[in-house]
């Protein structure tokens, strides 16, 4: 399988996001809890692995900065995330 990343910017995610059943791969209800409020959409507390499939798109989300303690993502503001759009497809 192959993927193509790119980064998108935060309404680009709400976007890709807008109306969509999502399925979460985030562990952490904090961390969940601000994506739902950034994204406008629900996004539940999910500690399952993902194993992707040609087709799927994936929204990964990344701090820009190491967190203290995990109770500071209470502070984070859109400005230290990252978002990056990956499409998972078949080896060609």
């Amino acid at each position: 399988m192959t993927l193509k990343t790119k980064p998108i910017s935060l309404d680009e995610a709400k976007r890709i996001v807008n109306g969509k059943e999502i399925m979460s791969f985030i562990g952490h209800e904090a961390t969940a809890q601000l994506l739902t409020t950034l994204l406008s959409v629900g996004v539940p507390v999910n500690r399952a692995m993902y194993d992707p499939r040609p087709g799927d798109i994936a929204i990964v989300v990344k701090l820009k900065k190491r967190l203290e303690k995990p109770d500071d993502v209470k502070n984070v503001k859109p400005e230290d995330l990252e978002f990056i759009l990956v499409e998972y497809h078949e080896y060609a």
